[in-house]
């Protein structure tokens, strides 16, 4: 059985099938916000699409992160890193892409519902 959550004429922003969730690649809009306060923004996003199925970022299987611009590496990392800083750590790819709307990076988590 598969089960969406937040889904518009578009997409989901969140799929569960069976013990297995992803999400939508997850953005922040509001351009004025640098990459370290998008990021923080972004992983709350996360945070609240996680809790709609009853789990935390401790179910994270794989992380998937495209940045705008490499140069924001770095300070990605800073929120990035305190965010699991508790937590297992996921594999993870990270990838520079242009991005739309001044977004400047987009996240995309899977993982699996424990019992």
């Amino acid at each position: 059985m598969i089960k969406r959550y937040k889904e518009d004429n578009r997409m989901a922003q969140l799929v569960v099938s069976g013990n297995f969730f992803e999400s939508a690649g997850q953005v922040s809009l509001n351009s004025k916000l640098d990459i370290k306060e998008q990021t923080r923004e972004v992983l709350d996003k996360i945070d609240q699409l996680l809790a709609l199925i009853n789990t935390d970022k401790s179910s994270l299987t794989r992380v998937q992160i495209w940045l705008n611009d490499l140069k924001d590496f770095d300070a990605m990392n800073e929120v990035y890193d305190e965010w699991l800083k508790d937590a297992p750590k996921p594999v993870r790819a990270c990838v520079g892409s242009t991005l739309v709307r001044g977004c400047k990076l987009e996240i995309q988590v899977f993982g699996y519902l424990k019992n």
